[in-house]
This record gives structure tokens, sequence and C-alpha cells, in this order.
């Protein structure tokens, strides 16, 4: 009895064990992918913001892909982890930006979520500009991290700052003439600030640069999947008007002929 009592103790925990290891198991992670990295951007995504960013991979990453390991972290911590990292993906950003060299052309992109552009800020007293040429490099601030400031002229000399708010504050106070500002992230900087119409900002963005913002994954069979089930769920969010809804009226959509440019060119 006491033989026959063990037998069926030894059954149910190899059912047991067998239940917790199947793949399809509630509660696993399917995906494959190591890691979703994120860039922490305050404005958008700090993890626990309940808005913008965080409330679209609330949105988006559900069921199976609810499991799949995130965090977040400054921009090129973030970038270097992504890069470093052949499982894994990265959001919010953009292949070009990653300025990845070589290894670019085995990423993959999503569907753009996005616009980001690039404009200059300068106070509303300043003299008038038609470029950046009309500013001292030395006298130029832009977001520390940020690949967006690649190729533009004497970028070297560009003063890299660490948020939104000291790039504001030090051109209210005089130690700057002009930032390089990401649109929206500035303008809900301003909005959160309570100064929405106190800077000066360019009408076009500079040199016409428009980034599609989506997520990037290297090149395997898991980020390909990734993929394939992300631009499944953001096409729904663009047909029924929820992602407007979600990123706020700042966000620049993509149209029709932002479609037309794969978000994977560089």
């Amino acid at each position: 009895m006491t033989f026959h009592k063990l037998r069926l103790g030894y059954a149910g925990l190899v059912v047991v064990l067998a239940l917790l290891l199947t793949p399809g198991n509630a509660g696993a992670d399917q995906s494959g992918l190591s890691k979703l990295y994120l860039n922490y951007l305050p404005h958008r995504l700090t993890e626990t913001s309940g808005k913008q960013y965080d409330l679209l991979l609330d949105v988006l990453l559900s069921g199976n892909l609810s499991q799949i390991p995130r965090g977040a972290a400054p921009l090129n911590r973030a970038r270097a982890l992504f890069l470093g990292d052949a499982g894994s993906c990265l959001f919010p950003t953009n292949i070009m930006g990653l300025d990845a060299g070589d290894l670019g052309v085995s990423l993959i992109a999503s569907q753009t979520v996005d616009i980001v552009s690039l404009r200059i800020y300068s106070t509303g007293n300043s003299k008038s500009f038609t470029s950046l040429l009309d500013f001292d490099p030395a006298r130029v601030g832009y977001i520390e991290g940020s690949g967006t400031i690649h190729g533009l002229p004497d970028a070297d000399e560009y003063v890299p700052i660490p948020s939104e708010e000291q790039l504001i504050d030090m051109l209210g106070l005089g130690r700057l003439d002009a930032f390089l500002g990401h649109h929206p992230d500035t303008a809900l900087a301003l909005d959160e600030l309570g100064k929405p119409d106190v800077l000066r900002v360019s009408p076009i963005t500079l040199k016409n640069i428009r980034l599609p913002i989506s997520f990037v994954c290297h090149d395997t069979e898991p980020g390909r999947a990734f993929i394939r089930e992300i631009d499944e769920k953001i096409s729904q969010l663009q047909k029924n008007g929820r992602l407007r809804d979600i990123l706020g009226p700042h966000a620049d959509l993509p149209t029709a002929a932002d479609h037309g440019v794969s978000a994977n060119a560089e």
C-alpha cells in the first residue's frame, strides 16, 4: 500500500513538472527573445508613467508577449545593451539613428509607431535664424545620447545635456543660444513646465530629419516572429484610432507617404 501511494505521488509529480515545463503553459515566455530593451524618455517612457509609450507598451505587449523581460535605460546604455545582445529588441528607436555600422544590415524594424523630428529651439527674444549655421556650435545643446545629430555640421562641437528640462533652463539662463530638440519630447517637457509658448521653434524640421520610430530587433527567427505580432497590433491601433488617443495631440503619426518609406532604410 505504501509503495502504491509513493508511485502515485511520483506520477503526480511528473505530471506537474511536465505542465510547468510545457512551452504552451500560461505565463511562459513563448517569444524566444532574451529581452526588450527600452530607451528611457522622461516624458514618454519611464515604465511607471502610464501614458505615452508606457501606455502603448501595456497595450502591445499583451498575451504571450507580456512575459518578455524588459527594462529601460538611458539612450547610450540601452543602445549598447541591445547591440551586444543578438537575441533582443529595442524600443523606441530607428535603425538609422542607432548608427550601428555594419551591424545595421542585420537589424529589422516594425511598422512605424510615430515620427520624431529634430528642431531648433531658441528664446523668444533671440535673433531670427534660418539654419544651424546662424549659431556658434559651441553654444548649441542637444540631448545626450541622441543619434539624430550624426552628419550635422559641427556636430562634435555641440553640447550634450542630459534632459529637455536642463536644455530649456540653460537656454533661459543664457548659457546656450539654441538647442536641438526632439519633437514631440520637447513639446511635452514645455507643457509639463507650464511654458508651452516660451521658446521659438523652427517651423520645419531640421534638414528634413523625420525619424520613423519603431521596434528594432536583430534579424533572428524570434526577432522576426516578434515583429510580425507587433506589426499586427500596431495596424489595429492605427485603424481604430487608438494610437492617437494613446500618444496624444503632439505625436506626429505616420501618413501614407511615411509608410511608403521603409523604416529599415538607412
